[in-house]
């Protein structure tokens, strides 16, 4: 971010929340310590959530709004606020940078070092391999942020080159595979929530730069990981339309369970609301799962962002949203909705709804914007759908996962600054990725010890398959330098070892989109029967699925059953087939063809290699499966069935847990090149309670004549019964990747079971609970496997202990004299979900102010439990016995609550009321009367109250009333009148005066306070303030620079359009004059500010324009002729995105260099006029000065009046 403090008095430097010469900024007051040093939030003293909360309250409205978007959310020069984007990607290597708006020539995908997918790197089910792989990879986020690298080549830093760059990324993907299907099972962990929650944590720690029991290594966030997409995300054919509907239970034990672990854990920093419904509310907005359940259940205080449009899902009509309205509200069902208010009749757009459910419910950023306009949070406020303490709330959110990347702190404060571009695809981290490769891929089958294969005896091998010949990454995958196919990397390890021999490959005619036969010639015939080793590489790649398409079924893909069919004919039997791909494929009606199966998923840029080294024994296989090897579609209930036991899914149910019939391999399977034996298995206790701890202990042995690992599984089966409930037959309850062992050595084993861990959800009764019985904990190398059990007898009820409590006021800024009852309720977090299609008991709410959760997951009565109060400032505010926080003075407090001895907090702001009022504009050596005013809202006096008011360079600003006030009283107000004039050659423009007070309370605590206006010298006409050319002629494009990258519209694309240069355009009952300039000249006003005079009157103020870099919402004001204003706030959409009321849509842009085919848009925003007066002068909104390169801008061409 920039650190330089931006000065008073430049011209227009910051976003104004009012233009209205009526509306002055209250600003935030500090205490003491604070006051003539630095602001709360610039101070470490603080928490970090306490400098956030002490940030949001000095912004305006408008500037809170744009902060909600994830692209772009534009920098704030007056506080020292970089341009921040939220979205970057990192799954497996960096792949996107969200920030990198100035690269200079580089060009194409992201070079950074690309490891194997999750799906494949956790078939390691090793955690430390993981943890490295993150470590690396959050290295080369933290490499991208170099200096040095801005302007040159790939960097998150943003449009300034001081900038502090984007730290939020968008990873890991921790939906289950619970059918493999699933267009995106190569981004996700495998089907069992425990193992994901193992690996996904491991992934988690290692990403945010903590220890690998999730304990910070430093006092900052290394990245912020955002796991996603919560919640029910398992199928993307019309994810945006569809419900994912299952009971309560599945939804806690199953679909949330590596969620919560994440959050408990691994204290992961946020998360991503999904496109899909639960059970009928859409997900972005469904309080059930992100507040009650991620919030208040299981502890998570970090930052939530939206996929991208599924903000948009709340109102958009089926199959691109869920035609919603929550409970109270009704819609018209439009593709453009209004809600209704059922007991007030209030009226909403169904965008300016859906946004304001979305942070009610926790969604914090809008990615990538569209409802996050000011209108419509101006709209949703008005009607009651929601307060600005809901969006204070989401932004304190957001701004303390910022603060916690060291942000806004002194660089060399923040150890992680000190990593360079130098770690970026450096050979220690492509020698990683190699590794992790090697410890992914999985031995199926090894009839005849085929594998390994003697390098030095192979004269000829035959690589048959297209995908040999690919290197293929998966989704989310950045351009890797180094990429190695599987045909380079078995003809290199093989021509190492045997210099002489013969690696022959054919394609044989195969895709995994191919209708007809492999072809395979008479010279491949020949060469394969006399091969020493065959290879048929087969599997699927994103023709076959990936996000957004699902897989239509688990057949093979294109014609590799032709391809193997045709090479088993031929009699060779020293034929291994290798399948890489995003999950099971049928294989059963070839297995028996060949004499071994290798598998791995998407294995990393160094695929090849790795594949070479277990081939040929530079690798002992140790991978497992981390998936059920289903058999075909026959095995799996319908996708869109989101239940996962037998009685629920027609007889089959899901998973190993539930699965009744047999797969082709049983979760967990991997062979070696050796054998192991389990023995001496036993646990620690015969019996124990529902509180108590199992260790199981056993050893592990290598049997046969080669060095290797192996992964130990522990299960615990349940094999009794209890009524009305289907308990799993077995699950997943601890495991241990060996060392390598030497043949004969013995490794013991313990893996401790804490049977808490093994609890069912009670929906009825809303809390867990560990059945009794006799529980069987199984040891072997897979769930099938069970070399080894030990039966532990479990009785007895868990004990609730308080675990987590939390504190969500109504506001995060408050005025003094204010009080919060911690007792109450916060109406903004009522349920909202579907009650006809819920399958829990809707008694437990968790809209309490205060709520304390279990260990169990139920709430705590608070009314039974021992409950302190207290501020940590007592000089802010003051907590009484009963819970009566009362606000007695400026600055900031954390209000902490602690319940049977564990504590929650939320950070709150305290104000007194200041304001800065003046007129609209002034002429160049004019003068203007300015008013600042300071309410004491509290009850007691405060002393030597002194105001100040700070107007541009070369401007005066003087009192010509007393700016100093010995005593205000309690509930007193007192003003300062100034004479503001400005110097005669002062330019037309926007500029920005700033005032300030300064006050002593009655403890000699000092305080200060400020505030912000706008004012204008205005132009003559609108035409009179175009700077940005915008539009060029296809002949001659390079003046144009629309977006600050060069890019423009086209005259001719435009005059296709009937859009002409002095033409009228037309649309929805007003006509607009469009601008009068040849194409390549000034041609629009990029808002920032700027006042025009305007004539005109009727019932509507028209705008053509548009944005670039997202949408573009701002504030700005109407004058009348009879000297009133009128606020008011337009909106346009980003002009390659679309929406909006659109007036003309254009085919292609110029670039600098020529055309370039990309649909582009023109719109128009409408402002009410107030009845039967006159416009006089109109002032834009301020959003930004000029045009740079990804950074947000509005584009103004016309503006008309009528209708």
């Amino acid at each position: 971010m920039s650190r330089r403090k931006p000065t008073r008095r430049r011209a227009l430097l910051a976003a104004a929340c009012s233009l209205a010469a009526t509306i002055g900024l209250v600003g935030a007051s500090t205490p003491a310590a604070h006051a003539d040093t630095k602001p709360v939030y610039l101070d470490t003293g603080h928490s970090f959530e306490e400098r956030a909360a002490d940030l949001v309250s000095r912004m305006t409205l408008d500037e809170k709004v744009n902060q909600l978007k994830t692209n772009s959310a534009p920098a704030i020069p007056r506080l020292g606020v970089q341009q921040y984007t939220y979205w970057s990607e990192g799954q497996h290597g960096i792949n996107t940078l969200g920030a990198n708006t100035d690269h200079g020539s580089a060009s194409g995908g992201v070079p950074a070092t690309s490891f194997p997918t999750n799906f494949a790197s956790s078939m390691s089910w090793d955690r430390d391999l993981m943890y490295d792989e993150t470590t690396a990879i959050s290295d080369e986020a933290r490499g991208f942020l170099d200096k040095s690298l801005w302007g040159v080549g790939a960097n998150n830093i943003g449009p300034s080159k001081d900038d502090y760059g984007s730290l939020t990324y968008w990873a890991p993907t921790v939906n289950l595979d619970r059918d493999p299907r699933w267009g995106r099972t190569d981004e996700a962990f495998g089907e069992d929530p425990y193992l994901v929650a193992q690996m996904g944590g491991a992934f988690v720690n290692g990403y945010q730069g903590q220890d690998k029991d999730g304990k910070p290594s430093t006092g900052y966030l290394k990245v912020a990981s955002t796991a996603k997409h919560y919640a029910l995300n398992n199928t993307d054919n019309d994810r945006t339309g569809i419900s994912s509907d299952t009971d309560d239970r599945t939804l806690r034990e199953y679909y949330t369970a590596q969620f919560r672990d994440l959050i408990e854990n691994a204290h992961v920093s946020g998360l991503m609301t999904s496109y899909n419904a639960i059970n009928g509310t859409p997900a972005v907005a469904d309080t059930y799962t992100v507040n009650q359940l991620a919030q208040r259940t299981y502890g998570f205080g970090g930052y939530v962002t939206s996929d991208c449009g599924a903000v948009g899902t709340t109102w958009q009509l089926p199959p691109g949203g869920h035609d919603w309205a929550p409970p109270g509200w009704t819609t018209d069902h439009k593709s453009s909705p209004t809600w209704t208010n059922t007991t007030t009749g209030a009226t909403l757009s169904g965008q300016a709804g859906g946004q304001a459910y979305a942070l009610r419910a926790g969604t914090d950023a809008n990615c990538t914007g569209a409802e996050a306009t000011a209108q419509n949070i101006r709209d949703a406020i008005a009607t009651g759908a929601m307060s600005e303490g809901v969006l204070d709330t989401a932004l304190v959110r957001l701004f303390t996962v910022r603060m916690r990347t060291g942000e806004f702190d002194p660089p060399g404060d923040v150890p992680y600054t000190k990593i360079s571009k130098d770690v970026i695809q450096s050979a220690e981290h492509q020698a990683l990725a190699e590794k992790v490769a090697d410890n992914s891929l999985v031995l199926l089958k090894n009839d005849g010890k085929l594998l390994p294969a003697d390098g030095s005896k192979l004269n000829k091998v035959v690589i048959l398959g297209d995908l040999a010949n690919k290197v293929t990454l998966g989704g989310y995958s950045g351009a890797p330098a180094k990429q190695v196919s599987a045909v380079e990397g078995i003809t290199s390890a093989v021509k190492a070892a045997n210099p002489s021999a013969s690696v022959v490959f054919d394609a044989a005619g195969t895709s995994t989109t191919a209708t007809g036969d492999a072809t395979l010639s008479d010279a491949t015939k020949a060469d394969i029967k006399a091969a020493d080793l065959v290879v048929v590489f087969v599997g699927t790649d994103d023709a076959v699925a990936h996000e957004g398409m699902d897989r239509t079924s688990l057949a093979m893909p294109g014609n590799y059953d032709s391809l193997i069919d045709q090479t088993a004919a031929l009699g060779n039997p020293k034929l291994a087939l290798v399948v890489q791909s995003g999950g099971p494929v049928k294989i059963d009606d070839v297995q028996d063809k060949v004499s071994s199966i290798v598998f791995s998923g998407y294995n990393g840029e160094s695929q090849g290699t790795a594949l070479a080294d277990v081939l040929l024994g530079a690798q002992n296989p140790a991978g497992h499966l981390n998936f059920t090897w289903f058999k075909d579609d026959s095995q799996l209930p319908p996708m869109s069935d989101y239940d996962i036991t037998p009685g629920a899914t027609g007889g089959i149910g899901r998973t190993y847990q539930y699965f009744t019939g047999t797969p082709t391999y049983p979760f967990g399977r991997g062979l070696s090149y050796t054998g192991f034996t389990y023995s001496h298995v036993a646990a620690d206790e015969a019996s124990v309670t529902a509180d108590g701890d199992v260790t199981v202990g056993f050893d592990v042995t290598n049997s046969g004549d080669t060095a290797g690992a192996t992964v130990a599984q522990l299960y615990a089966a349940t094999p009794f019964t209890v009524p009305g409930v289907e308990l799993p037959k077995k699950r997943l309850a601890g495991f241990h990747k060996t060392a390598v062992l030497r043949p004969g050595e013995t490794e013991h084993v313990t893996l401790t079971v804490k049977m808490a861990d093994l609890a069912i959800w009670d929906a009825q009764n809303m809390k867990s609970f560990v059945p009794d019985g006799a529980y069987r904990f199984q040891v072997g190398a897979d769930s099938a496997d069970v070399a080894g059990s030990a039966d532990v007898q479990v009785t007895g009820a868990l004990t609730p202990k308080t675990r987590y409590v939390t504190v969500q006021p109504e506001a995060v800024g408050y005025k003094v004299g204010d009080t919060i009852d911690l007792t109450g309720k916060n109406r903004w977090i009522k349920d909202d979900t579907d009650h006809t299609r819920e399958k829990r008991n809707l008694d437990v709410t968790a809209d309490d102010v205060v709520e304390a959760v279990n260990d169990d997951q139920s709430f705590v009565d608070l009314k039974q439990a021992d409950v302190h109060y207290s501020s940590t400032d007592t000089g802010v505010a003051t907590v009484s016995d009963a819970g009566l926080v009362t606000v007695v003075g400026s600055g900031v407090t954390t209000i902490k609550v602690t319940v049977d001895g564990v504590t929650g907090s939320a950070a709150i702001t305290a104000k007194y009321p200041y304001t800065v009022t003046g007129p609209s504009t002034i002429e160049p050596g004019g003068t203007a009367t300015a008013t600042t005013t300071f309410t004491n809202s509290g009850p007691d006096a405060l002393s030597d109250v002194t105001m100040s008011l700070t107007a541009p360079d070369g401007w005066t600003a003087e009192a010509s009333s007393p700016a100093t006030f010995a005593s205000v009283a309690g509930g007193e107000s007192v003003h300062t009148t100034w004479s503001v004039k400005a110097p005669a050659d002062a330019p037309r423009a926007g500029y920005e005066l700033q005032a300030k007070v300064a006050y002593t309370d009655q403890d000699g605590r000092q305080g200060t306070g400020d505030a912000t206006t706008l004012l204008a010298i205005p132009f003559a006409s609108l035409a009179d303030a175009y700077t940005n050319t915008a539009i060029t002629d296809d002949a001659d494009p390079s003046a144009g620079n629309l977006d600050g990258g060069g890019l423009s519209l086209s005259a001719q694309a435009l005059a296709a359009a009937g859009i002409t240069p002095g033409g009228t355009v037309a649309h929805g009952g007003l006509t607009f004059t469009w601008p009068d300039v040849p194409a390549g000249k000034a041609d629009n006003v990029v808002a920032g500010g700027q006042a025009f005079e305007f004539s005109g009157s009727g019932a509507r103020l028209g705008f053509l324009g548009l944005a670039n870099n997202d949408t573009s919402s701002g504030s700005g004001l109407i004058t009348y002729t009879d000297g009133t204003t009128q606020p008011f706030t337009i909106t346009f959409p980003d002009w390659w995105a679309g929406g909006g009321d659109t007036v003309a849509t254009f085919p292609y842009i110029n670039t600098a260099s020529g055309k370039q085919n990309q649909t582009v848009h023109l719109f128009m925003s409408t402002v009410t006029l107030q009845a039967g007066k006159q416009v006089r002068l109109v002032t834009l909104p301020n959003i930004s000065h000029g045009v740079s390169s990804g950074t947000n801008a509005m584009h103004v061409f016309a503006v008309t009046s009528g209708g």
